[in-house]
């Protein structure tokens, strides 16, 4: 059987499995177990290295053919999670190693003499580190409880919290001038944004993507992008990077009149850090800081 339909089985299972779980959940949370099916079948993929060096069971070609179908269905899992948005030095790892691996992989299966043997040693030798960079790729990723334990109710996937374009805080309406006239961010802008501990450079441009309503804001310094949108009387900041903004909102809903009134009441108009105000107690250690007088009640 041609090495093309291998390949393509491979291909073949890695969406209907990508499709299996998003249907079921959403892409943001299925993105972990798509990741670890990758690896997995990646592993006993890289089994194949054993037939041709140690063991001697088995007819070649089958060993062959299952190397082909796990190696492809295992890299475009590994793809698919990566949503061709590497975020970290890590994630740029694993992606091009997934990607070399794979074009290696094809390129061996369509060539033939020296060329063959160049390119299927280096397909071989990249196989190791490929694993090597999913380890730390994970180890970089999961690292959570520097600032905040993924325990008991907050065991739940990453993107239950860390929401794609997540909204960061809201501003006045007064800005929405600025907004109109487009071209560089104010100063005026500027200093908003530092008041919610978030860093715009003065070289930042806004531009209008829906006339009246909705802005886009490039801070090619920062290598950040905020989308401006107009509510009923104020204008919410969000972020256009998955998975870059920290809020509690998706679980603790703080949209009521009454705590909206409570909050701005003081001056605080941005709800999306709690931890900045709130002091928790998780398994006997504290995290954030208490800087308001109440108890957060969950009930």
């Amino acid at each position: 059987m041609s090495p093309f339909v291998q390949i393509a089985h491979g291909v073949i299972g890695a969406i209907i499995i990508s499709l299996f779980f998003i249907l079921r959940s959403s892409f943001g949370e299925a993105r972990h177990t798509l990741s670890i099916i990758g690896a997995v079948a990646i592993v006993i993929a890289s089994g194949y290295i054993l037939r041709t060096r140690l063991i001697r069971w088995g007819r070649r070609q089958v060993w062959l053919r299952y190397h082909q179908r796990l190696a492809s269905l295992g890299l475009c899992l590994v793809l698919i999670h990566s949503a061709a948005q590497p975020l970290a030095w890590h994630s740029w790892l694993t992606f091009s190693l997934a990607l070399l691996n794979l074009g290696t992989g094809i390129a061996v299966s369509f060539t033939a003499r020296r060329t063959r043997q160049i390119l299927l040693r280096f397909h071989l030798a990249l196989a190791p580190i490929l694993l090597i960079g999913i380890v730390i790729h994970g180890r970089e990723k999961l690292e959570h409880d520097a600032f905040f334990p993924l325990t008991e109710a907050h065991d739940i996937p990453c993107a239950k919290c860390h929401t794609s374009n997540g909204r960061l805080f809201s501003i006045d309406s007064r800005f929405q001038n600025d907004f109109d006239r487009g071209g560089s961010a104010s100063e005026d802008l500027q200093w908003e944004f530092r008041m919610h501990n978030v860093s715009l450079s003065q070289h930042a441009t806004i531009s209008e993507k829906e006339s009246g309503s909705r802005w886009l804001i490039t801070d090619a310094s920062n290598h950040q992008e905020y989308t401006v949108k107009k509510a009923t009387n104020r204008l919410n900041i969000h972020t256009d990077l998955p998975y870059k903004a920290y809020t509690c909102l998706t679980c603790h809903v703080h949209n009521t009149p009454e705590i909206q009134f409570d909050h701005e009441s003081h001056g605080v108009t941005s709800y999306n850090a709690c931890l900045n105000c709130h002091q928790t107690v998780i398994d006997g250690e504290k995290y954030g800081e208490r800087r308001a007088n109440w108890d957060y009640n969950p009930d």
